[in-house]
């Protein structure tokens, strides 16, 4: 509230447009009609089965980001598991999140779908670890004692671009083990050193748990442009980490979801959230790294400016990434849980703490869309200007009148409409948010 009151009466007039095109963007789009199917066939002619025999027990790892599908997938893995005779059962397999406790990862799990009674076995989570081997010239790699306890270990694991490096390896099984099945150990190892130590350890350390462990193999997930599942397959311990799994990265940059102009002077999104990305926005979407060491060239357009006017409901104050934008809202810094929000980025290291500091901060949306355009460096009336829901939604935008040929000539966008941009008595924007 002291914030509030502090920047009540602080305004930057600038000129801002009256009207918007709302614009539908379409994407080629492969998605999987049975998912089920086939992440069963992918399970059983992918390899990942070949050592194991009726009576083993087998632990499935599954992980806390929002995968699409993800409580029907892990359900279909353990189905084909148990019908070939093998006693299976879930554990978590997602770093530090949950508060870095088994009981906080378990409830992560229930949020995503997956409970005892969704996928018919039984969940064992611990955060104990034991050290399973050495990176050559590098560092200790662990794995949790649940997935340890099983004959063997299966993970279920989306494949995707990283928010915070590029490499042949991104985030996928290779990573899922280093962080999943190393728990939080894992996660600061690999943290402490930035994108670096994941360009340099991902494919030596899938080489590790592939002869150190009972890891078997994965069930890999990619997904298309509007987060539906793409494509399912399986990969064994020996592929993890090598030629075929950078492949499949590439054939999920591939299917990502991206604006549509090279250049965006304003970029507005509604709301961000740990339940969008794990740096609240994409930065595969805005283009935006922001971690010393790594180049800032991240993505395929230039944003001058970015505005994030609020927090979703599902980060529960969590306003990790917050720091990716120049200017917010008094309701974002309000909404804010600080312990979580710091606790996140101190854990991720050099990639939380350059994300996580307060942009400008203004008191309502109104007032925080004068200060980009004060800051965009070109004349209000030739600024362009995108608003976006979040960067998981944007086959819908709204943008500035002066790219509607941009809009016109471009074969993926179409404009349905033209909207205001209005306010309400507070400030804060009621069009075009209202029609979505």
């Amino acid at each position: 509230m002291k914030l509030l009151e502090e920047i009540q009466a602080l305004e930057f007039p600038a000129q801002l447009p009256e009207m918007l095109l709302a614009v539908h963007q379409r994407f080629d789009a492969p998605k999987v009609d049975d998912v089920a199917a086939a992440a069963a066939q992918a399970l059983q002619n992918s390899g990942i089965m070949a050592r194991m025999k009726a009576g083993d027990s087998v632990a499935v790892g599954v992980g806390s980001r929002g995968i699409a599908n993800l409580p029907v997938i892990v359900r279909s893995v353990v189905d084909r598991l148990k019908a070939s005779g093998m006693q299976p059962y879930v554990v978590p397999a997602m770093g530090s999140h949950g508060g870095a406790t088994a009981l906080g990862q378990i409830e992560m799990l229930a949020q995503l779908g997956v409970t005892e009674a969704s996928i018919g076995v039984r969940i064992e989570a611990t955060m104990e670890v034991k050290e399973i081997g050495r990176i050559p010239d590098g560092p200790p790699l662990c794995q949790g004692v649940d997935s340890m306890a099983a004959d063997h270990t299966v993970l279920v694991s989306r494949i995707k671009p990283h928010t915070d490096f590029r490499s042949h390896l991104e985030s996928g099984p290779s990573k899922m083990c280093v962080i999943g099945l190393g728990k939080q150990a894992g996660a600061i190892m690999m943290h402490a050193g930035g994108g670096t130590n994941f360009q340099r350890y991902l494919e030596p350390a899938a080489r590790v748990y592939e002869q150190n462990t009972n890891f078997a193999g994965a069930i890999c997930l990619i997904e298309n442009a509007y987060d539906e599942t793409a494509e399912i397959v399986g990969l064994t311990a020996a592929e993890v980490g090598m030629a075929r799994e950078a492949e499949l990265l590439e054939k999920a940059k591939s299917l990502m979801a991206s604006l549509p102009f090279p250049e965006i002077d304003v970029l507005v999104l509604r709301e961000i959230g740990k339940d969008i990305s794990g740096t609240g926005m994409d930065t595969n979407i805005v283009s935006r790294l922001m971690i010393p060491r790594q180049p800032e060239h991240f993505g395929t357009i230039d944003v001058a400016v970015i505005a994030v006017l609020d927090l979703t409901e599902e980060t529960h104050g969590n306003a990790s990434g917050i720091g990716l934008a120049n200017v917010t809202t008094a309701r974002v810094v309000e909404k804010t849980d600080w312990t979580a929000t710091y606790t996140n980025a101190v854990t991720s290291g050099i990639f939380g703490m350059f994300r996580s500091g307060v942009p400008i901060t203004m008191a309502d949306d109104r007032r925080a869309l004068q200060v980009t355009m004060r800051g965009c460096a070109c004349p209000a009336a030739d600024a362009r200007l995108v608003f976006i829901n979040d960067t998981l939604a944007v086959d819908r935008l709204w943008v500035s009148p002066n790219l509607r040929q941009a809009v016109e000539e471009h074969p993926r966008l179409e404009i349905i409409e033209e909207v205001p941009l209005s306010f309400g008595p507070a400030g804060n924007m009621i069009s075009p948010w209202q029609l979505d």
